[in-house]
């Protein structure tokens, strides 16, 4: 009985609609034969080399259906570790779409959502943490995000992990030596030894998972809130910094209803910025329900820019945002706008000693201080100015939660060393540690996370 690994699996691999080129590929024991089939070339096939491409056409019972080029790339030797086989034909719905179903005529199956990546992690080509890179540097939108995909595909997270498993097993290896030999008169490791290896361990894990909050900005983006009472310069802040008239800017206090989004690339990370309404007692249900949106996009936000006129005293909704800001604990740019104009606000107002908020006086109107103020935004999520440093980060928050999972068991195997019990629950911990790293790169991994992680995937990839 054929299972569905074993299947010759096919689809198309670009994106739908017109253009020069598109590629349909598939993968399996039949790829090779079902590409003789429908290919016909002057050059023979009979004694075909891996890792070449062939031109000719694909025909349909004698009937030309398209110019194509073909590449063979036979096992162990290709993406998937099975024999694949890529058609370069014209980009278009018809000519795609025709010769899919000329495959799967001659017996291969549509591929699932990501089933050529999860074949080639199933074949031991890449481990779990590189098969999840594939999709990040596709859906990479900006050259953080990319840079650090392409730090993960290469393998760099994967030897980081592969090391602590290493250190633990090693550790484990000889606690279980001792247990087999523990009425022997052999020397062994001093409890204190084993203590600060596995604390060097836990310090290693505890490095790596402080990596998290960079590596998501890196993957996802940062999101951004900009907040303020009414008529205080929200939205020309917003226009200042995507450097385009994206909202409208009125001398009339509630002209913002309803919370407005913009999508920017500052510097190579992604900037998901939130201009909101003005946050105010009012009696109108409309700008109310604005207000109330307000609130949340600043609950969910990663950096808040809280906007005051710098040309006015502060007035008692300031102060309440000031306060809203303090008992979030939030990071926050408190920018004074409106420096163009003769300056009333007192900044000694706005500083809280409990909680120290960066100020930033800009003008928006002018686009006066608007990269100073994006600079320090920058420095403050820990990126170095000029580019996205070098460093493996973790980016997804199935690897963070696995890296918890393994400091959990480190702790209590240091913490059972240090009551002086059994060497058999310290290598039971141990080993508990293990099976969660193993779960980033695939090695303990159940078939349901296998099958969630890959249905995300696009198909023909």
């Amino acid at each position: 009985m054929i299972t569905r690994q074993e299947d010759t699996i096919a689809a198309i691999s670009t994106p739908p609609g017109e253009g020069g080129i598109a590629i349909v590929r598939m993968s399996g024991n039949k790829a090779v034969s079902i590409a003789r089939k429908i290919f016909s070339s002057r050059e023979p096939l009979g004694s075909l080399k891996g890792k070449r491409a062939y031109h000719g056409w694909i025909v349909d019972n004698g009937a030309r259906i398209d110019e194509v080029v073909v590449t063979f790339f036979l096992a162990p030797d290709s993406y998937t570790g099975e024999d694949v086989v890529e058609i370069s034909c014209h980009g278009g719905y018809f000519v795609t779409r025709r010769i899919l179903e000329l495959i799967v005529k001659r017996g291969a199956r549509i591929a699932d959502p990501g089933e050529f990546t999860k074949r080639r992690f199933i074949n031991g080509k890449i481990d779990l943490s590189q098969a999840e890179a594939t999709a990040d540097i596709i859906n990479a939108k900006t050259e953080a995000a990319h840079r650090a995909a392409v730090s993960q595909l290469s393998g760099e997270l994967y030897r980081r992990v592969k090391k602590m498993c290493d250190d633990l097993i090693n550790i484990c290896s000889l606690l279980e030596l001792e247990l087999d030999f523990c009425e022997e008169e052999i020397e062994f490791e001093p409890h204190s030894k084993q203590l600060e290896r596995i604390l060097s361990i836990e310090n290693e894990m505890k490095d790596l998972l402080s990596s998290y909050e960079r590596g998501r900005i890196c993957r996802d983006g940062v999101k951004m809130a900009i907040i303020g009472r009414t008529n205080v310069g929200k939205s020309s802040l917003l226009n200042a910094i995507v450097e385009k008239e994206r909202a409208i800017v009125t001398d009339v206090p509630g002209t913002t209803r309803d919370t407005l989004d913009e999508i920017l690339d500052i510097e190579g990370v992604l900037f998901r910025v939130t201009d909101t309404a003005g946050i105010r007692e009012t009696d109108d249900p409309v700008e109310r329900e604005g207000v109330e949106r307000s609130i949340k996009a600043f609950e969910e936000a990663d950096v808040v820019l809280a906007v005051f006129d710098g040309s006015e005293p502060l007035k008692p909704e300031d102060r309440f945002i000031i306060d809203l800001l303090v008992s979030k604990k939030k990071r926050t740019f408190l920018i004074i706008n409106k420096i163009d104009l003769k300056l009333k606000i007192e900044e000694s107002e706005l500083r809280r000693t409990d909680y120290n908020m960066e100020i930033v006086r800009v003008s928006a109107l002018k686009k006066t201080g608007i990269d100073k103020l994006i600079k320090k935004i920058r420095r403050n999520l820990f990126f170095q100015e000029g580019g996205v440093d070098e460093e493996v980060l973790l980016t997804n928050v199935r690897h963070r939660e696995s890296i918890l999972k393994a400091i959990s068991h480190i702790k209590t195997a240091r913490e059972t060393i240090e009551k002086g019990l059994s060497q058999e629950f310290v290598v039971l911990d141990l080993r508990g540690a293990l099976d969660s790293l193993g779960e980033i790169t695939g090695k303990t991994t159940t078939d349901d996370i296998l099958n969630r992680i890959f249905s995300e995937f696009c198909i023909g990839k």
